[in-house]
C-alpha cells in the first residue's frame, strides 16, 4: 500500500514537473516573441500621461490593456505634442495615442478602425469674462494647443465671422489654463476631457461655446505598424461589446462611465454547486433572488444612466400631468428656475413665470393635452427675477395610457437665444455694411430687382446714384483709417438726411455709395430731371465740411446718375450704367454729376477690346522694349532706363500712360512684369559682351511687387539667365510703401542679397514720410519731372531739388533728375553734382535693338 502511495506522488510528482517546465518553456518562447513598441506620450491628463515612467490615462491603460492581452513591451517615451507627431513621422516612434483623425493627417499617418475614445472640444474662460457666442470673441486671447485641431478651428472661425482674435499657441495646455486664471489670457480651448479635470483647479469655468465632435485613435506612420493598428482593433472591437470588459472598467476608474453591474458566472457556479450539496429548493430560491437582484441593478443602473443622459443635455426636458404640474424635470431645468429636483415636483409655471410668458407656455401645454396635439414652436420665457427673456425652440408631446387618452406631455425646450443673436447679427454681415450700418451691395441689389419689377408692373420710374468720394484717399493716407471711417460714417448719414424713406442708401466699397431712389416720376424727361436736380443737392452737401473731433474735412464726391426703365435690364446692368457715368464724371475734373449715356458704353467696350488685345501683344513683336540713357556731368552715360512700348496693328502706337492702368487692373502686368525682366537679363548680358558695365533700370509694378511669389519669381529668372543682378535697378513708386512699409522692406532685403539695387522712382511726389529711406536697402532716388520742369527759374522747386540732393548726398544715395530738357536744367543740375540726368535733351528713348546696335555710348545730345 504503501509502495503503491509512493509510486502514486511520484507520478504526480513527475507530471507537475514536466507541466512546470513546458509552461516555462512556453512562457519563455513567449517572452522571445514579444513585441517591443515605443510609444509616444504627451501630457493631456485625464486622456494621456506618463505616471511613474509608465503610460497612463484613459488610453495610457487601454494601450497597456491591450499590450499585455497581445504580449508587446511598451517603451514609452516622453514628448510634446507637436515633438510626438514629429517622432511619429520620422519613425522615432512606432505609436502614438489620442490623435484625432483628420483628412489632412490620414496622409501623414495610419489609424485603426474603431474609435478608442469620443469627445469633442471646449472653450473655458475666467469667471470675469462673458463668452457666450462666436462674436464675444472679438479682441480675445485665446489659448490652445499650438499646431491643435482646435487652434485651426478656431482661426477658420474667426476668420469666417471676420472676427479678430489674439490666438496663442503653447505647448502645454496646463501653461495655458494658467494664463487664462492669471489674466494673461481670456480664454482657453481644450478637449472636454482634460478640460474638466483642470478648469475647476484653476478657477475656470466652461462657456457655451463647444465644437468639433471628435473621435480619437492611436496613429502609427505611414505604411508601418499595421499589424499594431489591427491588434487595437480587434480588441476595441471585442471590450467594447462587453459592458464587463477591461475598456469599462477604465473608463469607470476616470469616472467617464458607469458600466452596468454585473455578477461574475463563477458566483453562479458556486452558488448552484452549494445548492445542489444542500437543498434543491433552497438553491432554486437563492437563485431567484439572485436573478431578482440582477435585474434590479440593471434597472437601476439603466435609470441612473438615463438620469444622468437627460441632465446632460443642454436642454430643458420636462414632463407635466393634466393639470399642468411637473412631474420630472432635468438638471438644466432646475437650474433655470433655481430649484432643486425634488423642490420641482408638483409645482406649476405660474409659481416662476407670469404675464405674456405665462400665457404663452400654458397655452401651448393645453394644445397638447386637451387637443393631443404635437407641437414645435418658439416660446419666449423671461428669466425668473427679471434677468431677461430668453428664447427657446420648443417640442411637446402627448403621452397615453393604454386606451389611447392623454395623461401626459412630455417637452424638450432647447434656449436659442445665443442662436438667434448670431443669426441676427449674421444677417446684419451678409445685408449691412459693419461701419456704417448701411444696406451692402447683396441688399441693394435685392431691392434694386423689387424696384426694377414695379417699373415693369407699371409704378413710377426711379432712379440709381452713383457716389464716389474725390478726396478720400488722401484723408485716409495722411490721417490714418481712424478718421477715414469717421469721415465715412459722416458721409453715410449726410446721404441718409438728403432721401425719403423709401429710398435706400447703400455703401458698395471701400469709398463708394449707391442711392436708390424708388418711383417718383411719370415720364423719363421728368425722372431724368428731378434725378439730376437731387444729384446736384447730394455734390453740393457733400461739399461742405465734415467736422470731425473739432477739424474740418473736405471730401467732394463724382456721382453718376441712371434711370430704372421698364427696358429689360438687369439690375447689375443698371448698376454699371451708374458706375460708368460716375467715371465719366471723374474724368471730366471730379465733383461733377454726369448721366448716363449710350455712348459712354461704347468707351467700356473699346477698354475691353485694349485688354484683350494686350493679352496677346506679350510675347508678340507689338509689344518692345526701349531704353533711354542717363548722362553723368561729363555727358558720358551712367546708365539706362528701359521702357515698353506698344505697337498696335491696327491702332498703331497706344501710350503707356492708357495700357498701363489696364494691365495693372487686369493683372496683365505681372505677365508684362516677367517679360520685362527677361528682356533687361538680356540687355545686360550683350552689354556684358560689348563691354559696357554701367546699370540698367526698369520699372516694377505694385500689384506685381505684392505677389506673395514675386521673390521666388525674380531669383528664378535672373539666375536662368545668367545676367550681372548687380546692374539691375528696380525703380519702385513711393505709393507701394503705404499699404505695407514691413513686407515691402523684407522683399527688398531679400531681393538685395541676391545683388538687385533699388531705386525710388518720382521721388517727392507720393509717400510723405520719410523715415522710410533709412529703412530701406535703396541705391538711388529719381527726381520726378515735376520738380524739374521750371528748375531753375522757379524757386520752390529748386529748393526742393536742392533739398532732395542733399539728403541723398547725406544718406550715400544715387540721385538721378528725370525730364531734363533744357540746357538751363543741365546746368543747374551738374552744379549741384547729381550723379545723373535722363530727358530728350540727352536722348529720347529708342529700340534697344537699334540701341545696342549703336556702339552703346554715344548719346544724341551731351552738355558742353
Amino acid at each position: 500500500m504503501k509502495a503503491g502511495s509512493q509510486c502514486l506522488w511520484q507520478w504526480a510528482l513527475r507530471s507537475a514537473t514536466i507541466l512546470l517546465m513546458g509552461s516555462a518553456l512556453f512562457d519563455m518562447s513567449a517572452y522571445a516573441q514579444q513585441r517591443l513598441v515605443r510609444v509616444g506620450i504627451f501630457e493631456n491628463a485625464p486622456e494621456l500621461h506618463m505616471d511613474n515612467g509608465q503610460p497612463s490615462g484613459i488610453l495610457g491603460e487601454l494601450l497597456s490593456a491591450v499590450a499585455n492581452t497581445e504580449k508587446w513591451t511598451l517603451t514609452p517615451v516622453a514628448c510634446e505634442w507637436r515633438d510626438c507627431l514629429e517622432a511619429l513621422q520620422e519613425g522615432r516612434i512606432d505609436l502614438m495615442p489620442d490623435v484625432p483623425h483628420s483628412v489632412d493627417r490620414s496622409d501623414l499617418y495610419d489609424f485603426h478602425k474603431v474609435p478608442s475614445l469620443h469627445s469633442w472640444s471646449q472653450m473655458y474662460q475666467h469667471p470675469d469674462e462673458r463668452i457666450t457666442s462666436v462674436l464675444d470673441l472679438q479682441g480675445k486671447r485665446i489659448v490652445s494647443l499650438a499646431g491643435s485641431v482646435q487652434a485651426d478651428y478656431i482661426a477658420s472661425l474667426a476668420g469666417s465671422f471676420g472676427i479678430r482674435a489674439q490666438l496663442i499657441g503653447v505647448s502645454d495646455l496646463q501653461e495655458g489654463f494658467a494664463m487664462v486664471a492669471d489674466n494673461r489670457a481670456d480664454a482657453a480651448v481644450a478637449n472636454y476631457y482634460y478640460g474638466e479635470l483642470h478648469a475647476a483647479k484653476r478657477g475656470l469655468v466652461a462657456t457655451p461655446l463647444m465644437f468639433q465632435p471628435t473621435q480619437l485613435f492611436y496613429a502609427t506612420k505611414k505604411g508601418r505598424n499595421i499589424d499594431l493598428l489591427d491588434a487595437i482593433d480587434r480588441n476595441l472591437t471585442e471590450w467594447q461589446g462587453d459592458s464587463e470588459s477591461v475598456y469599462f472598467r477604465i473608463l469607470q476608474r476616470w469616472g467617464q462611465a458607469t458600466p452596468a453591474a454585473s455578477v461574475p458566472s463563477s458566483f453562479w457556479w458556486v452558488i448552484s454547486s452549494l445548492g445542489l450539496l444542500l437543498v434543491m429548493a433552497l438553491g432554486l430560491a437563492a437563485l431567484f433572488k439572485a436573478q431578482v437582484n440582477r435585474q434590479t441593478r440593471h434597472l437601476k443602473a439603466s435609470e441612473t444612466r438615463l438620469n444622468t443622459i437627460l441632465d446632460s443635455v443642454d436642454a430643458h426636458i420636462y414632463i407635466k400631468d393634466r393639470q399642468l404640474k411637473y412631474r420630472y424635470g432635468n438638471h438644466q431645468l432646475c437650474e433655470f428656475f433655481g430649484l432643486h429636483a425634488p423642490d420641482l415636483i408638483d409645482r406649476r409655471d405660474d409659481e416662476f413665470l407670469s404675464g405674456t410668458s405665462l400665457s404663452q407656455v400654458r397655452q401651448n401645454d393645453l394644445r397638447v393635452i386637451n387637443n393631443g396635439e404635437r407641437v414645435a414652436l418658439e416660446e419666449q420665457v423671461a428669466k425668473p427675477g427679471g434677468q431677461g427673456v430668453d428664447t427657446f425652440f420648443s417640442i411637446k408631446i402627448p403621452l397615453r395610457d393604454s386606451r389611447g387618452k392623454v395623461e401626459a406631455l412630455c417637452g424638450i425646450s432647447t434656449n436659442i437665444t445665443d442662436h438667434k443673436v448670431t443669426q441676427a447679427a449674421a444677417h446684419r454681415l451678409a445685408y449691412y455694411d459693419p461701419l456704417t450700418e448701411l444696406p451692402n451691395r447683396r441688399l441693394l441689389l435685392e431691392r434694386m430687382g423689387h424696384a426694377l419689377e414695379a417699373v415693369r408692373c407699371g409704378a413710377g420710374i426711379g432712379a440709381v446714384l452713383f457716389v464716389d468720394l474725390d478726396n478720400f484717399k488722401r484723408i485716409n493716407d495722411a490721417r490714418g483709417h481712424v478718421l477715414g471711417d469717421a469721415v465715412l460714417c459722416g458721409v453715410a448719414q449726410r446721404l441718409k438726411d438728403m432721401v425719403r424713406g423709401v429710398d435706400t442708401v447703400a455703401r458698395i466699397g471701400g469709398d463708394e455709395f449707391v442711392i436708390l431712389l424708388d418711383h417718383f416720376g411719370r415720364t423719363q424727361e421728368e425722372s431724368a430731371r428731378i434725378a439730376m436736380t437731387i444729384a446736384e443737392s447730394v455734390r453740393a452737401a457733400l461739399e461742405q465740411p465734415l467736422i470731425i473731433d473739432g477739424q474740418p474735412y473736405f471730401s467732394g464726391g463724382s456721382i453718376g446718375v441712371t434711370l430704372l426703365r421698364p427696358d429689360g435690364k438687369s439690375t447689375h446692368d443698371v448698376l454699371r450704367e451708374a458706375d460708368t457715368a460716375m467715371y465719366r464724371a471723374k474724368e471730366s475734373g471730379r465733383n461733377r454729376v454726369a448721366f448716363y449715356e449710350t455712348s459712354m458704353q461704347t468707351e467700356i467696350e473699346e477698354r475691353l477690346a485694349l485688354e484683350h488685345d494686350l493679352s496677346l501683344a506679350i510675347g508678340t513683336e507689338q509689344l518692345g522694349m526701349y531704353a533711354q540713357p542717363q548722362y553723368d556731368r561729363n555727358g558720358d552715360i551712367a546708365g539706362a532706363e528701359l521702357l515698353i512700348r506698344w505697337e498696335h496693328p491696327t491702332r498703331g502706337s497706344i501710350s503707356p500712360s492708357r495700357f498701363i492702368p489696364i494691365a495693372e487692373e487686369t493683372g496683365v502686368i505681372l505677365r508684362i512684369g516677367d517679360w520685362t525682366l527677361q528682356q533687361a537679363c538680356s540687355t545686360l548680358l550683350r552689354l556684358e559682351q560689348a563691354g559696357q558695365h554701367y546699370p540698367l533700370s526698369i520699372n516694377v509694378s505694385p500689384r506685381q511687387f505684392r505677389q506673395p511669389d514675386f521673390v521666388s519669381r525674380v531669383r528664378e529668372i535672373v539666375l536662368e539667365s545668367g545676367a550681372p543682378v548687380h546692374r539691375l535697378i528696380f525703380e519702385v513708386t513711393e505709393g507701394i510703401l503705404i499699404e505695407d512699409l514691413q513686407g515691402a522692406i523684407d522683399r527688398m532685403a531679400e531681393l538685395s542679397d541676391i545683388g538687385i539695387r533699388f531705386s525710388i522712382d518720382d521721388f517727392g511726389t507720393g509717400y510723405s514720410n520719410l523715415t522710410y529711406l533709412k529703412r530701406l536697402p535703396l541705391y538711388e532716388l529719381k527726381i520726378d519731372k515735376s520738380f524739374i520742369h521750371d528748375a531753375p527759374g522757379d524757386p520752390d522747386n529748386t529748393a526742393i531739388v536742392k533739398l532732395i540732393l542733399a539728403m541723398a548726398k547725406q544718406l550715400s544715395l544715387r540721385v538721378v533728375a528725370e525730364g531734363v530738357e533744357t540746357q538751363a536744367q543741365a546746368d543747374f543740375l551738374s552744379a549741384l553734382e547729381c550723379d545723373a540726368m535722363q530727358g530728350y535733351l540727352f536722348a529720347r528713348p529708342i529700340p534697344i535693338a537699334r540701341w545696342l546696335d549703336s556702339s552703346h555710348t554715344e548719346p544724341l545730345a551731351k552738355t558742353p
